[in-house]
């Protein structure tokens, strides 16, 4: 069965995984204090994931190493894109904070000291982020002579959901790429769309622009799973981008490619919609349902959600619906 790739994942990928994104993110949000220490120049992004396996549908990760005045600085972004916050994030980003300085030990044996991890998490839910940042709050004991014996940290939160569209800063492509994340659950995102893609126009008419227009697009339909290649021509037309692009992305995106691109999106779409409408079905009829048979549905393609939706009418156990 083929494992369900999430397109929040795939997009936080493809835009911070782009130094000229994720450097224009840091300039905007990292506290002044620490940007007038740093040379963003300097910027390297490691493809080191921290993130466990099980967690992969619901937080993204990105690593990147700057140079400090006093030495080499690793800042650590974590996209949480569940729909709530998490209570449990400072405990993870501890566990991956400690996993970065091993890999620097491994690949610097001869270090006598650590370099600073400055943790970041980026969050685009529906409710507002309403939990401490503070890793202490996460200890039941407030006993200040235990203070010493215990970690102590904060994480650098951005909540999108309590941003305005005008307290979005940033160069244009990071720009975009908030906007997006912080629409992409919205009713109305289609009407938000052509406004958003307009600021391509600040961008150029180069190979880039059409390859971010791309991402984009593609973003919004496998997220969504509710746009046809005609939405994506109607947004297109709607935005203020320059025809010539317009249509050379027409040409060359959607007539030739995007077609597969918004099949897929379609096709995952209906996919959640079968794994949702089965895990119910199996719920109601077997009762509260084993890990692994939350875990087949969750990685299973529409042809076995099919089949196994089929093998529910006659089954009486909860294994002869998978077999």
């Amino acid at each position: 069965m083929n494992t369900v790739i999430n397109p929040h994942d795939c997009f936080f990928r493809e835009t911070f995984g782009r130094k000229e994104i994720a450097a224009g993110f840091l300039k905007e949000y990292l506290p002044q204090e620490i940007m007038k220490m740093i040379d963003l120049d300097s910027m390297r992004i490691v493809k080191d994931s921290f993130i466990e396996k099980e967690l992969r549908h619901h937080f993204s990760d990105l690593l990147y190493t700057v140079q400090h005045r006093q030495g080499p600085l690793y800042l650590y972004l974590l996209f949480e894109h569940k729909s709530s916050p998490d209570p449990w994030v400072a405990l993870q980003l501890l566990r991956y904070m400690v996993r970065i300085w091993e890999l620097h030990r491994k690949q610097n044996p001869k270090v006598k000291k650590l370099p600073a991890v400055l943790p970041l998490v980026l969050y685009h839910g529906r409710q507002k982020w309403r939990i401490s940042p503070s890793f202490r709050e996460l200890i039941l004991q407030d006993d200040p002579h235990l203070k010493p014996f215990l970690p102590d940290f904060r994480y650098q939160l951005h909540d999108l959901s309590t941003l305005s569209d005008e307290q979005i800063r940033g160069e244009v492509l990071g720009r975009i790429t908030l906007l997006l994340l912080k629409h992409i659950f919205d009713p109305e995102l289609a009407d938000q769309l052509p406004g958003i893609l307009s600021l391509l126009q600040k961008v150029g008419a180069g190979q880039d622009t059409l390859e971010i227009l791309e991402i984009l697009l593609r973003y919004v339909v496998k997220a969504t799973g509710r746009f046809d290649e005609d939405d994506i021509k109607t947004i297109l037309s709607s935005s203020f981008i320059e025809e010539d692009i317009v249509q050379t992305f027409i040409d060359k995106y959607i007539e030739q490619g995007m077609q597969q691109g918004i099949q897929q999106g379609m096709q995952q779409g209906m996919q959640q919609g079968g794994n949702k409408i089965l895990t119910a079905q199996l719920k109601k009829r077997f009762g509260t349902l084993p890990g692994w048979v939350e875990k087949k549905i969750a990685e299973a393609d529409v042809s076995a959600i099919e089949e196994w939706s089929l093998n529910l009418l006659s089954a009486s156990t909860i294994d002869e619906v998978f077999h």
